[in-house]
């Protein structure tokens, strides 16, 4: 092995400035990470944290005194914090590994704080481990891209360094370091592919690792723009009550994959096969239940997501309106801004602005009360001259079902004067250069009427 070339492919891309947050086991892995960090951006802004799992009893205390001592030695902060794994996953229903994972992470994030970054100690080893685990449960092509060398604030410097090439790099630097003893079973699921399945592998192609990071790689960037265009796709597809199905439709089957992914990661962590299944139910239409209580309609023209178990109550309400900012039961919130709009901004968001011709413009606001619509309620739309059902109006403008009970309406003397996506009254329209109310409302589901 050659230590240049080897060293060649270590990621030096932290921030310039700022905590570095080093996740230190005292493996060989994250022993080296953080020698090569010390080396090249100095013992000052590291802080190496050890977290300590309450797990392995006397061997869990040799390798958190071993950190410590190896801290000392390179003139390095170190923290060592220790939490009862066991208990915590318990309590949370969690494996002990993916609990033990968790807490870690937070552990590192409360430590780098708001401005710092985290840098652990991944290798190719991990990352072809990690796609091959992905590859046995059906993950989809995010699957594929394996262990980014980055997300967010967490940085991953030797990513594209083996096992075996980190080992070697220890002789070089002399660099001691302890191994952690189930790591050597097969009682966990990486460890059997670690020891049973990854050496098979290595055996038809000896450069297996570095193979399988350049795919990882190269799936990774495909994964970034796909995405990229599902992204683009939804700000496209975008309504006040869900998404245009017929803009969903003419999309590359991909990105509509990775549009439905990002749409849907919001309600909880869902398989490919969903994902697949959610696609399937945009093109043909209808309704899909989907795991997390969660409801996908694609009825009308347009796709809405809803939680099944979403209480009726919250639908059914009737409050006072304030100035600013109104949170409602249903999951709304209605931004009440006083204005004075020219005709430009009144022809641009029409349904949004409502005429208030009353002297006392706080005493009005406080009059109205937002609710949701009710068996026989009428409207006059202004400027139309005719007095119709709400529920005729919202056909006419062919507004989802899902969506029409989650409407909010302004109601003042028994009168409705404003309904969301209809508009003002008759008598209550916004004119040019007179006081006027300015309508916006947001939804958790992320929809933002303007």
């Amino acid at each position: 092995m050659k230590t240049e070339d080897i060293l060649a492919r270590v990621r030096y891309d932290l921030p310039e400035t700022g905590k570095i947050v080093v996740g230190l086991s005292g493996g060989a892995d994250s022993v080296l990470l953080t020698y090569l960090l010390v080396q090249k951006y100095g013992a000052e802004r590291l802080l190496a944290v050890h977290v300590h799992h309450g797990i392995r009893g006397a061997e869990a205390d040799r390798d958190a005194e071993f950190v410590q001592d190896y801290c000392k030695a390179l003139k390095l902060h170190c923290q060592v914090i220790y939490k009862d794994i066991p208990a915590l996953a318990a309590v949370s229903g969690e494996g002990v590994e993916e609990c033990a994972r968790r807490v870690r992470y937070a552990c590192f994030a409360e430590e780098a704080g708001g401005n710092g970054c985290i840098a652990t100690a991944h290798n190719a080893d991990d990352n072809a481990e990690t796609l091959l685990l992905n590859l046995t449960r059906g993950m989809g092509p995010h699957g594929a891209g394996g262990i980014p060398p980055r997300r967010g604030r967490i940085y991953r410097p030797i990513l594209n360094i083996s096992r075996a090439e980190v080992e070697h790099l220890c002789k070089v630097y002399q660099l001691d370091y302890v191994t952690d003893s189930t790591n050597l079973t097969v009682d966990y699921t990486r460890n059997k592919l670690r020891h049973s399945v990854l050496p098979v592998l290595k055996d038809v192609n000896p450069q297996m690792t570095q193979a399988t990071s350049r795919f990882a790689e190269s799936m990774r960037l495909q994964n970034e723009f796909v995405f990229s265009c599902a992204n683009e796709l939804l700000c496209k597809a975008k309504t006040p009550y869900g998404y245009d199905l017929k803009i969903l439709r003419s999309a590359h089957e991909a990105v509509l994959r990775a549009a439905l992914e990002l749409l849907l990661s919001s309600y909880g962590r869902l398989s490919y096969e969903h994902i697949c299944r959610a696609a399937s139910c945009v093109f043909m239409g209808g309704s899909l239940s989907l795991p997390g209580d969660i409801v996908l309609e694609a009825k009308q023209d347009t796709l809405t997501v809803r939680k099944n178990r979403e209480i009726k109550d919250r639908n059914v309400f009737s409050v006072p309106l304030r100035a600013g900012e109104n949170v409602l039961p249903n999951g709304k919130t209605l931004f009440v801004k006083k204005k004075i709009p020219e005709k430009e901004e009144i022809d641009r968001k029409v349904h949004n602005l409502l005429f208030q011709n009353f002297s006392d413009c706080d005493k009005i606001t406080n009059v109205p009360r937002v609710r949701t619509r009710r068996a026989g309620d009428v409207f006059r739309p202004a400027g139309r001259g005719v007095t119709k059902s709400v529920k005729k109006i919202l056909n006419e403008l062919r507004i989802p079902a899902a969506a029409r009970n989650r409407l909010l309406l302004l109601e003042k003397d028994g009168e409705i004067i404003w309904i969301e996506a209809v508009g003002a009254a008759e008598g209550y329209a916004a004119k040019p250069n007179f006081p006027a109310l300015e309508l916006t409302v947001t939804d958790t589901a992320g929809i933002t009427r303007i």
